[in-house]
């Protein structure tokens, strides 16, 4: 499995060790390369466009020269008024040396830094293409992700060309005869006749791109993205550089991630530990065995793992090889939260997830995972680190909170209420941090669960909050948590809701 060395953020992945499905790599970032600047390489990137710029046609080919010696040329040398000495070329001066025939290797063409569009024209040649003036906006989106690219992938030649939606079978055919085959797929995202099954076409011509996440609500304030351009990348099976390309891919799924959250306290590794084994265990599909808390959120491992990954081919995932690194860590004697990054990659996928893990320890002072939440946008990883670190953290004993948790007011159990419903409670007091924890129901299951982050810092009695995530029809399910100073937490019963369109 190919599994090179690759500096990327937060990550370095070894050639040569043992896969992460058989030995579970348990190494934190200290010490890791956290950048690109010293990788060195080319690549080529195929941009999907809806409509792609007309290309040159091929160069017609040159007239052919046919040639005839002095001899047979009509008349003898000594009548042509010129000695035949003087007529033409000798045979040893005819044409060219071999060594000078042509161009080297090297010369022909373009070089790789050469072809195609350079990034910072590309949306200019995009809008040509679609008849249309450039999109102002559009190209500053542009320039900040070449900006992003110059600076974080020093050293690597990245060259784009656009490719129209409707092409994509055509070229990447012509593409496999001539030897001549990109590296990466890119789409803001990719179309959906990439990775739809029925059409086949990243199953015959790239790898499935694992893990691919997307906002979920997570406060009352609505997300915003750290770069309005969100590419979609998926490696070529025949790429001329896989290393550069998965170097690639990383890149642009890391780019969000916290750049503060590099290292961790030693006194955090063992719940880092239990924290890494949990998320290992759920990503091969299996339970978290004796990890969970008493009062985890039930799911289906199966299930989980597939909405993780965002995957459902069959037999893709079957030799998963898996590595998983700590970013970021907080623990103290009772409450712990564990900021997780995995790169996977079968025979015919690659991709990572961006994992929060919140433990507590159990009565025999063991750490339990508490809530998993398996892929978030770094962006929102991050919201979840710094909305629960703070409570993970020493504090005296005498300021230790005395959490007494919730009393659920609306909606009440099994409820009918429109999308986005709000949500009221009565507080207990003593917490200053409140989470709703929400479940959609998935044929006779539940999915995973998410976190909603509701700040509870005025000591108000009671709270109402717009419940952003219940926003499509279907069953979910809903309970509070109440987190106090020193990582006290007190959880609330579920209560099942059905939101129904209107």
């Amino acid at each position: 499995m190919w599994l090179g060395r690759l500096a990327v953020i937060g990550l370095l992945v070894t050639a040569g060790a043992a896969p992460a499905s058989r030995a579970l790599a348990q190494s934190s970032t200290a010490g890791s390369d956290w950048s690109l600047e010293s990788h060195h390489g080319t690549l080529l990137v195929w941009r999907v466009v809806a409509v792609a710029p007309p290309r040159e046609p091929a160069p017609a080919p040159a007239p052919a020269v046919n040639s005839q010696t002095a001899g047979s040329f009509g008349q003898p040398a000594g009548s042509f008024g010129a000695p035949s000495g003087s007529t033409g070329q000798t045979a040893g001066s005819f044409g060219q040396n071999a060594g000078d025939s042509s161009k080297t290797a090297g010369s022909v063409g373009q070089t790789v830094g050469s072809f195609g569009e350079s990034l910072s024209t590309l949306a200019d040649a995009a809008a040509a293409a679609n008849g249309s003036q450039p999109n102002r906006k559009h190209d500053a989106a542009w320039e900040r992700f070449t900006s992003d690219i110059e600076n974080s992938l020093r050293g690597l030649d990245v060259t784009y060309e656009n490719v129209g939606v409707d092409e994509i079978r055509t070229r990447l055919d012509a593409a496999v005869k001539s030897g001549e085959q990109p590296d990466v797929l890119l789409g803001t995202p990719l179309p959906p006749v990439w990775s739809r099954p029925d059409s086949g076409l990243v199953r015959r011509y790239g790898l499935v791109t694992l893990g691919f996440a997307r906002m979920v609500p997570q406060t009352e304030t609505p997300e915003i993205r750290n770069n309005t351009l969100q590419p979609q990348a998926s490696i070529l099976v025949r790429a001329r550089h896989p290393r550069a390309a998965r170097a690639f891919v990383l890149w642009l799924s890391d780019r969000n991630i916290c750049q503060e959250c590099e290292q961790y306290p030693r006194e955090a590794d063992p719940a880092v530990t239990v924290a890494k084994g949990a998320l290992f265990s759920l990503l091969n599909g299996g339970g978290l065995g004796i990890a969970p808390d008493k009062q985890m959120a039930i799911f289906p491992p199966q299930l989980a793992r597939d909405m993780a990954l965002n995957v459902s081919y069959p037999g893709l995932l079957n030799d998963l090889d898996i590595r998983i690194d700590a970013t970021a860590a907080q623990a103290n004697e009772r409450f712990a939260v564990v900021q997780l990054r995995a790169v996977m990659e079968s025979h015919a996928a690659f991709g990572t997830v961006h994992a929060i893990v919140v433990l507590r320890v159990d009565e025999a002072g063991r750490w339990r995972v508490l809530q998993l939440t398996p892929n978030l946008v770094p962006e929102q990883q991050e919201v979840a680190w710094r909305s629960l670190a703070r409570y993970a953290k020493d504090v005296k004993r005498e300021d230790v909170a005395e959490v007494i948790g919730v009393k659920q007011a609306a909606p009440i159990d099994g409820d009918n209420r429109g999308p986005s419903p709000e949500f009221w409670w009565d507080n207990g007091g003593g917490a200053t941090l409140e989470i709703v924890e929400w479940q959609r129901g998935s044929g006779t299951a539940w999915s995973s669960s998410n976190l909603y982050f509701v700040p509870d810092t005025d000591g108000h009695l009671r709270t109402r909050v717009t419940g952003r995530f219940a926003d499509l029809p279907g069953a979910y399910r809903w309970r509070i948590w109440s987190v106090g100073s020193g990582g006290v937490v007190a959880i609330s019963p579920w209560r099942g809701l059905n939101v129904v369109a209107q």
